[in-house]
């Protein structure tokens, strides 16, 4: 049996993204096992608190019901745990793919052939998620390296899905200045690109200039510039996909759900715990009411 591994980085703590992460449909022949690598406690007072306001507003758009459902009620360890999830509690050293480097540490990652890596402040909208991933019928973008402008821009063609890929991402969008650089928010990674970087971890200790916010023992969030030298990671990822095989190899081994950054049909992707966030920009909302346009929920 072939298997697909999930690893969360449980910090906002989404009552809607753990129930409908384990309530994906499995495909035959494959296995699905769910962690959540926490931060902090889903029972920590600053871990409710932060979403209270949101739970208690009545009035708000449509970007605030997406919020209000995604933290309908204040989940807990054991909810998440009985919905399938394997909870662990590591130090809040930094985000994004630190939770699989965390996990790494008690595990083996040779035992899968996908690896998810995700936030839990993503808004999911599909069951068929990982039927889609593996299937060879599924479309998908990939970036033409010929095409490549600067440093981060590549025109994309859809294709079908040959399984070929060794990173899988959830959304490009062509017209963005770092169109490449991944979020880190919700993508899928081959068993055989983890083989390929440096001691099959993630490198997370760059400061890119801005120093390492050490969060260790912390449980308040501080907001998108509180931890915007975290994204320095992103930026070290995607460096690597540039370099870690001759002649753009990695990049070719790139491919994306959707042509919008942050939204596809599967999964609409947070920003620092809400849907309704705008501080990425990349003509978020509009790509965001075109996608729930396409599925029926607008």
């Amino acid at each position: 049996m072939r298997k697909i591994l999930v690893v969360a980085t449980g910090w906002h703590f989404s009552s809607h993204f753990y129930e409908k992460m384990s309530q994906q449909i499995v495909p035959d022949g494959w296995g699905v096992d769910y962690y959540c690598v926490a931060h902090r406690m889903p029972e920590d007072e600053n871990t409710i608190k932060e979403k209270d306001g949101v739970r208690n507003f009545n009035e708000g758009n449509f970007l605030d019901e997406l919020d209000q459902m995604m933290y309908e009620y204040p989940i807990t360890t054991k909810e998440i745990e009985d919905f399938g999830w394997k909870f662990m509690l590591e130090e809040n050293t930094v985000g994004d793919m630190e939770c699989f480097n965390q996990w790494a540490e008690h595990y083996d990652y040779k035992e899968y052939d996908i690896i998810l890596i995700t936030h839990d402040d993503n808004f999911i909208l599909s069951d068929k998620i990982f039927v889609d991933v593996v299937s060879e019928e599924t479309e998908l973008y990939k970036p033409l390296i010929e095409t490549r402008v600067g440093r981060d821009k590549f025109k994309i063609d859809l294709i079908k899905n040959k399984n070929d890929w060794y990173f899988l991402d959830n959304g490009y969008s062509e017209e963005i200045p770092k169109a490449f650089t991944p979020r880190g928010s919700f993508g899928f990674y081959k068993k055989e690109l983890i083989d390929l970087l440096p001691n099959n971890r993630f490198n997370m200790k760059e400061d890119g200039g801005e120093g390492i916010v050490e969060r260790t023992g912390k449980t308040n969030s501080v907001g998108y510039d509180g931890i915007r030298a975290w994204n320095t990671h992103a930026g070290t990822f995607r460096d690597f996909l540039y370099s870690g095989l001759g002649e753009l190899e990695l990049v070719d081994k790139t491919r994306w759900l959707s042509k919008t950054k942050r939204v596809s049909k599967y999964c609409i992707e947070g920003e620092r715990g809400f849907i309704r966030n705008f501080n990425a920009g990349e003509n978020y909302l509009a790509n965001l009411q075109l996608q729930l346009r396409e599925i029926g929920w607008i």
